[in-house]
């Protein structure tokens, strides 16, 4: 394990974060934990929020439900995937996981399965995104007298999935009617960019603010530091890197980190700042494997922690850099030092 190079995830913070939420919402929070919680460790994540009192949780699909079995035992788990022919041994064995619905064929699959137990379902409506769910009223309706015909179906809830912020109220339109076909005792459709724009649904599914990654004043619970393996002295004209991609202008001191691409710092970050002793200093070169080139000044040593992101270089700094979004940082470090911080 490279004990130069860690990755620390504040769960006091987590915590905070939901808790802030929940006062900001003031609806049901769904904490959304696909991804491993978006890399930040579902298990320590779903742990956190079975302290707050927090009752469903939203993962991907039946694998990752699977996961968090152990630690899931007060708290549904709604699969947001449609379901699968091979999920169904499982079907009877957690009473806890609640399964979408996104078509007829879905719901013909669970209809045809010798269920032993009632099923909690979810119906997911496509409003834009034409990725999963109903697109057809007449098809919904027809699904929903199936489920309310079976004594071993309970019709939960409802939802649908922005696609933008831009589009929300047309999307809001559509979804209206499907709202009246029946009484659903969930509803939500508003995610971490939209749920402070929209009023409609009594549910919120909140992902990236739980871990700090879009809206303040919830802080970022992540981060990513390590100490340099060497600081080097170059000259006027010297090269670093591959290709001999960047030329000291100077003579110049260049720190040597043990992080790279392979830890899932892109190359497309070259010349993205790191932070030491509360001071940004650019990266330079290209971004190698398991290293990456600093430009520094004398008062940084051997011993100096360089920050990769924190509360103080964020990852929305990092999209931002990027032009992608924060969901995507946070997903892409692959770091094996982890450190879990409880206090």
């Amino acid at each position: 394990m490279n004990d130069l190079l860690y990755m620390e995830i504040d769960l006091k913070q987590l915590e905070s974060n939901l808790k802030e939420i929940s006062r900001l919402a003031q609806k049901q929070v769904i904490p959304v934990v696909k991804s491993r919680a978006y890399g930040m460790g579902d298990i320590q994540v779903l742990r956190v929020i079975n302290k707050t009192g927090i009752d469903m949780i939203a993962v991907v699909d039946m694998t990752e439900a699977l996961n968090l079995v152990r630690d899931s035992a007060r708290t549904e788990i709604l699969i947001l995937n449609s379901i699968r022919q091979v999920d169904l041994p499982y079907l009877n064995l957690f009473s806890n996981f609640i399964f979408t619905v996104n078509s007829l064929k879905d719901l013909e699959i669970l209809e045809n399965f010798n269920l032993r137990r009632k099923l909690k379902l979810h119906l997911q409506v496509d409003t834009g995104m034409n990725r999963m769910g109903f697109k057809d009223y007449r098809e919904f309706e027809t699904a929903i007298k199936r489920i309310l015909a079976r004594d071993d179906f309970i019709l939960d809830g409802i939802y649908t999935h922005f696609t933008d912020t831009e589009n929300q109220q047309k999307q809001i339109a559509s979804f209206r009617p499907y709202l009246k076909a029946h009484h659903f005792p969930l509803v939500h459709c508003a995610a971490s960019s939209s749920y402070l724009s929209t009023s409609i649904g009594n549910a919120v599914r909140i992902g990236v603010d739980l871990y700090g990654g879009n809206n303040p004043p919830l802080k970022q619970i992540l981060k990513i530091a390590c100490f340099p393996l060497a600081i080097n002295r170059v000259k006027k004209g010297d090269t670093i890197g591959y290709d001999r991609h960047y030329k000291a202008e100077d003579d110049e001191l260049i720190a040597i980190l043990p992080i790279g691409y392979s830890n899932g710092y892109r190359r497309s970050l070259s010349g993205f700042p790191v932070l030491a002793a509360g001071k940004r200093y650019p990266t330079v070169g290209k971004i190698c494997m398991n290293h990456l080139f600093v430009r520094v000044d004398e008062s940084i040593s051997i011993d100096s922690e360089f920050i990769i992101t924190s509360e103080q270089l964020t990852i929305q700094e990092m999209a931002t850099y990027l032009n992608t979004v924060p969901h995507e940082i946070l997903c892409m470090f692959n770091i094996r030092n982890i450190r879990y911080l409880m206090q």
